[in-house]
Parts: C-alpha cells; structure tokens; sequence
C-alpha cells in the first residue's frame, strides 16, 4: 500500500519538532486545516485502543462511588469495551459509554421493563362509559404496572445501581438527584368510537414511606384519534411517556402507572411488554 504520510515522517527523518499537520493517506491530498492529524482512507477504518471489560479500563476501583479513580489529566481519552460493544471517554473522573442507555455497565443506570400486562375493557351504556364513568369519580381506571428484575444486556435492561425491584416498583438505593423517565406502549381495539379521541395516561408515582401512601411525581396524557367505526391497535404504535427530575431520599420508591380513556361503545387495551414498549429507566445524576 502505498501510504503518504506527510510532515511527520521529515520531522522524525531531520530530528526537528514538527508544528505543521499530519496526513496520512493513500490516495494523496492535504490536511484538513483544522486537524492536527488527518486519516483518509475511503475502504478502511482506525483501530483504537480495545478492553474486555468494564474491571480491565484505567483508573478502575470498585470501592469508589462511581467504580473509578479521578485523573483531570486523562480527560479525553478514549476506549472501546468489547463487552458491551461501544466506547467510552473519561471525562476526568469516570468512563462515560457513547450510547449511556445502551451502557451495560454504566455505573448510574437502572432499567427494567414490565413484567406482565394490566387490561382495560371498557363498556358504553346508555351513552356514558365505564372507563370516562370512572374517571368522573377519581379512580381513572389506573393501574400499576408490574416490573421485573430480571438484566439483560441485549434488551438493555440493567441494575447497576443495586437498587432493590419490587413487584412493581423500585427502591432508590441512596439518595441524590435522578432523572427517571417510564414510557408505557399500548395494545387494543376500540369499537364504535363514532371520532372521539382515545386517551393514554402515564403517571409517575413516588412514595417516601415504603408504598404506604403514594403521590403523582408526573403525568403525561397522549391522544389517539378515534375512528367512526372500528381502531385496531398494534403492537407498540400507541406509547405515552413521562419523566422527572427530582433529588430523592435513600428508600423512596417509584412506580409506573397507566390508564386508558375511551368513549367508544365496547373497547379493550393492554400494555405492552416488550422492552422496548414499556418501561422504568432510573438513572442517578449526582
């Protein structure tokens, strides 16, 4: 192969400091004027630095807080972990993954998905519906949805907080500010909507007793237009999510709960279980 590597090939030849920039390249041309060090090559790539996992990166301590020792000098560096297939940069004081959902081992992440489907079937008569019926008296038809605490790095699902996963919420390992996000999907068919709107509502619920009272974190209701006659739902094409902010106690919980909204003369929904669809990510933020 015919590789033109220039600049830094004459600084190392004269023995002088090279200032300039450096191309490397095989097909010829100059350096970006912004680069210190431009790689061209249309058919190949660059191979960084690789690892086998999570306890093999620079700087691992896993008695620290964070499972890493803090170095502002190293600030930049790049990684790839073999593990779970994707870099990672340090930032001064711990390995960041690129993709920090999809971060196997990111210290600072809980996610789970549910682990069995809550049903609404609702009934018009005489022109009022059970499931509007219910909302007209406070209880909206909600449900919690049961998790599970089962990992999974193809599905994303990880515990790397240690938080403890009850039936159907989870407890915040220590407290500080999180970030906690549920997205529940929806499956169903509603029938004789006669136009109106289907509604989906999210909550985010907290508790601070251990689940003996419970209270709204946040909400969040997501519309569907009805049709006349008949909707079909599939998988995964009706989703509302929700997500909040907040610093929490040690031993507080969260849970995810859902409802449905309908006018139509006979409808019936479920949630979705599939990873992807429905689920609670908890990620700790300081």
């Amino acid at each position: 192969m015919k590789t033109q590597i220039f600049t830094f090939l004459f600084s190392v030849l004269l023995g002088v400091s090279a200032s300039s920039q450096v191309l490397i390249s095989k097909t010829g041309g100059s350096p970006h004027v912004n680069a210190l060090l431009d790689i061209k090559d249309p058919a190949k790539g660059l191979i960084l630095t690789k690892t086998n996992s999570i306890g093999n990166f620079p700087l691992y301590n896993a008695s620290a807080e964070d499972h890493f020792d803090d170095l502002p000098a190293l600030e930049g560096a790049l990684l790839y972990n073999k593990e779970d297939k994707q870099y990672y940069k340090y930032d001064g004081t711990v390995w960041i993954p690129a993709l920090q959902l999809g971060g196997f081992y990111n210290p600072f992440e809980t996610r789970t998905k549910a682990s069995a489907a809550q049903n609404w079937t609702c009934v018009s008569v005489l022109g009022i519906n059970t499931c509007a019926l219910s909302q007209l008296f406070g209880s909206n038809n909600r449900q919690t949805i049961p998790v599970s605490n089962a990992t999974s790095r193809p599905q994303l699902l990880v515990n790397n907080l240690n938080a403890q996963v009850g039936t159907d919420y989870i407890v915040i390992p220590a407290a500080g500010l999180y970030h906690i996000s549920g997205v529940v999907g929806f499956n169903g068919t509603s029938l004789l909507g006669l136009g109106q709107d289907v509604s989906y509502w999210v909550n985010l619920d907290v508790s601070y007793d251990s689940g003996a009272t419970w209270s709204t974190l946040a909400f969040k209701e997501t519309s569907q237009s009805g049709g006349i006659f008949l909707d079909l739902g599939q998988s995964g094409n009706k989703s509302a999510s929700v997500s909040s902010t907040i610093t929490l106690p040690a031993n507080s919980r969260i849970r995810l709960a859902a409802a449905v909204s309908t006018s139509s003369l006979i409808s019936t929904y479920s949630n979705s279980t599939d990873h992807t669809d429905t689920f609670i990510n908890v990620q700790r933020l300081k």
